[in-house]
């Protein structure tokens, strides 16, 4: 997988493709239980990790303590890369052995990545080297912005490679270099009717895009709200905004007004969670997309043969709605 492969989807087609995943891809292998169990202990992880943050932040702010709350989160954002790294990889090998007809418990995915910690360590080492340094990069100026460009390419690339090296690894056992070693010749094998999808960067960014008027509605909430409560909890009070500026006392406004930033932490914190919640079902749904690549790619004939046409059209990201009761073989017993 280089990087001339790979195709970034524009605003408006990433958001068609995320919403056709998140309608369908519960339709072909959410009837299995056990397949939802690994999202929702990353949206568990991490509600708990944003929330010990911000309580800590709105502590700190109020003179309450707050410092081991921020340690713990802390150390939570460390460690979510493995966390997440093998959440992802337990998710991926029960949606290929759903794909073959078998109905696996959490107890054995767990089993099946327990023997696979090495690459799970590296990849997760990887996901977490790129994004920390994009972020030391932002720190030395317009050098350091050039090299936010390249490593935001490098990221979007290594998103791409990422999941298809989950199913390599978690399904047939190859390590990591050599998983990255044969995305080159899984291309070839790639049928003629998906071989315009085996490059594209499904969904990408499409949780940025959403947030982004979440985020700016959820502000502007907790700004009215601040100035609302204005310093009736002194521990949060911004002071004065308006004393001493020009706009003091002219017209209809008042010569001070004291707004809070309480309810604008607040609105923050609701925002953050209901972004990280939408970017771990992106996640899940691109893990559930990728591994039915693998499969189709590398081991086509272990796939049911009742749901093939449907997940044909799926992976083709087409408008046919797949057919759930058609594929018995990922209905729960």
């Amino acid at each position: 997988m280089t990087a001339e492969t790979l195709r970034q989807p524009g605003v408006r087609e990433r958001l068609e493709q995320l919403g056709y995943l998140l309608k369908h891809t519960f339709s072909l292998v959410g009837r299995d239980p056990g397949i939802l169990r690994p999202w929702i202990r990353m949206c568990l992880y991490a509600a708990v990790m944003v929330s010990l943050f911000f309580y800590s932040v709105i502590s700190i702010w109020g003179n309450n303590g707050g410092t081991l709350p921020l340690l713990l989160s802390l150390g939570m954002f460390l460690y979510k890369y493995f966390y997440y790294t093998r959440q992802e990889l337990r998710q991926s090998w029960l949606v290929t052995e759903a794909l073959q007809g078998e109905k696996r418990s959490a107890a054995e995915a767990k089993a099946r990545v327990k023997t696979l910690k090495g690459s799970a360590r590296g990849i997760a080492l990887m996901d977490m080297l790129l994004n920390g340094m994009l972020s030391w990069t932002l720190r030395f100026g317009p050098v350091g912005v050039l090299l936010s460009f390249v490593l935001k390419g490098l990221r979007e690339v290594w998103d791409l490679v990422n999941h298809y090296l989950l199913p390599s690894v978690v399904v047939d056992g190859y390590g990591m270099r050599e998983s990255v070693s044969r995305m080159g010749r899984l291309k070839e094998s790639v049928p003629e009717t998906l071989a315009g999808v085996f490059g594209i960067d499904v969904a990408s960014r499409a949780v940025g895009t959403i947030m982004f008027p979440v985020y700016a509605l959820t502000l502007l909430m907790g700004l009215v709200i601040g100035l609302w409560v204005g310093d009736s909890l002194p521990g949060y009070s911004l002071g004065d905004p308006l004393q001493g500026s020009n706009l003091a006392g002219a017209g209809p406004l008042p010569e001070t007004l004291p707004i809070s930033v309480l309810p604008i932490l607040v609105a923050l914190w609701f925002a953050k969670l209901f972004s990280v919640v939408l970017e771990r079902m992106t996640t899940s749904v691109k893990v559930i997309y990728f591994s039915i690549f693998y499969m189709r790619i590398t081991h086509p004939d272990d796939i049911l043969d009742d749901i093939r046409d449907e997940l044909e059209a799926y992976l083709r990201l087409e408008a046919k709605d797949p057919d759930p009761v058609a594929s018995p073989g990922l209905q729960s017993e």
